[in-house]
């Protein structure tokens, strides 16, 4: 398909839809236009993501860990 084919389709498609599915369209279109125009900035953006959530999810785990261990501290070793 041509690209002008494309874009017709694409117009055709979000003719009548209301605003929050064309906001998610508009956000899957600067995403897309950022990873073809700007592959760097976008693969280093997407790391830093994934090691972003990586790290709250450690940090997570990390609070859920001590909770555990600290269970029941204060019947186990009361304050004299």
């Amino acid at each position: 398909m041509m690209t002008q084919t494309y874009q017709r389709l694409i117009v055709a498609g979000i003719k009548g839809l209301p605003p929050a599915p064309l906001a998610e369209i508009a956000d899957f279109i600067y995403f897309v236009r950022r990873r073809v125009r700007e592959p760097r900035v976008y693969e280093e953006e997407l790391q830093n993501a994934l090691l972003g959530a990586e790290l709250r999810q450690l940090s997570r785990d990390e609070e859920a860990h001590l909770e555990k261990e600290f269970e029941g501290y204060e019947t186990r070793y009361p304050r004299e």
